[in-house]
């Protein structure tokens, strides 16, 4: 399939799963306003800002959905992106060169929960209207959140890391300690909390389900509660690692103090994840403890392809951009938009990081190798 052709399969897959989504949209929704730019009879067209939180593919893809919109939308797209995720000074500039240049619409993945709150009411007092993607200022100027749910996400993480655990019985065996690395930027909280409530949920009822069945009532619920305690208090967090080398000393830090110890690790994002695998790799324990990382980078993908990684959540960060575009559009002309969307997760392995659907949300250009100079 060629470049022109998987995007237009990609982007009416995007359009379907929008059209889906909405339906499932949170809330009543907010109005773009009166008046201004922002109002019902302003003229369509001009600069909408996207300002991502790092240079990162993941957001690279992002940067391309949004493009996609404006292209047919026919507005300009300014891209900026800070240095890291706990970068929010590079991400305040860029809104108030947003205003200086009279933007009409800021979409942001904010590095910083209050940070932004000056330059966002600055932004909203000169007409700007301002869509969050991926992570949320606490800003009552927001008129949308688009993102893939991170509590859902970590649970998503946390069932494959069963799955991968049991393996072919219904039962786990002499599972260990549970070690996380999170990154610095609000959306790990939320990631991390959903992983370890599932994961010490379901690994109650996997590690010994005979006992289980053979105490009733309230006798199996104390067994099941007592045993979702001690894997919690097992549960190793390392420091929160805003760059893949210190995630990778953490890494390696937790590995040491803990030699066989450790059955599963969990990185939060791209970083982390890589830092994770080089400390396994380094270490070689990629036979004995099962990773799970977070989101679709290619170094993330070769560690899948060597059996280093052995799954990872990848969210959907075409459809941020084109959405987030999408919104900030209908927020100027004045159009209600939904307070919030979830754009959905899914888990790639090596059963599945080969299937088209992945591909597309991975690549959404067509794969490095299919491009003309075989560039991405």
């Amino acid at each position: 399939m060629n470049k022109k052709n998987r995007r237009g399969v990609f982007r009416a897959i995007t359009a379907f799963t929008l059209s889906a989504a909405m339906l499932l949209a949170g809330g009543c929704g907010k109005s773009g306003g009166q008046g201004g730019p922002g109002g019902p009879n302003a003229q369509q067209g001009g600069t909408i800002y996207v300002i991502a939180k790092q240079p990162l593919s993941f957001w690279d893809d992002v940067r391309k959905g949004a493009e996609d919109a404006g292209e047919e939308l026919g507005y300009d797209i300014v891209y900026r992106e800070a240095t890291g995720d706990n970068d929010y000074s590079s991400q305040e500039a860029d809104i108030q060169d947003a205003i200086k240049k009279k933007a009409k619409a800021i979409v942001i993945a904010p590095n910083g929960k209050t940070e932004l709150n000056s330059a966002f009411e600055q932004a909203e007092k000169a007409g700007i209207k301002i869509i969050n993607i991926n992570s949320k200022a606490d800003y009552d100027g927001v008129l949308s959140f688009i993102r893939c749910s991170d509590n859902e996400s970590g649970s998503v993480a946390a069932r494959n890391a069963i799955k991968i655990l049991r393996g072919d019985s219904m039962e786990i065996t002499g599972l260990k300690n549970i070690a996380i690395i999170g990154h610095t930027a609000s959306t790990a909280e939320e990631r991390i909390s959903g992983f370890i409530n599932t994961f010490t949920d379901q690994a109650a009822d996997a590690i010994a389900p005979t006992e289980m069945t053979e105490n009733n009532g309230e006798k199996a619920e104390e067994n099941k509660k007592a045993k979702i305690e001690a894997y919690k208090k097992g549960i190793i967090k390392g420091d929160p690692c805003a760059k893949k080398d210190a995630a990778k000393e953490e890494a390696l830090e937790i590995l040491q103090n803990n030699p066989g110890n450790i059955s599963v690790f969990f990185g939060t994002n791209t970083n982390t994840t890589l830092g994770i695998c080089e400390a396994v790799e380094e270490l070689e324990l990629q036979n004995e403890v099962v990773v799970i990382g977070f989101n679709s980078d290619e170094r993330e993908l070769a560690y899948i392809r060597n059996g280093v990684l052995d799954g990872t959540v990848i969210q959907n960060p075409y459809m941020m951009g084109y959405v987030g575009v999408r919104y900030a559009k209908k927020a100027i002309t004045g159009d209600n938009v939904p307070l919030r969307m979830d754009t959905g997760a899914v888990f790639v392995s090596t059963k599945n990081i080969n299937d088209e659907f992945v591909n597309l949300m991975i690549y959404p250009d067509g794969k490095p190798e299919e491009n003309e100079g075989g560039q991405g």
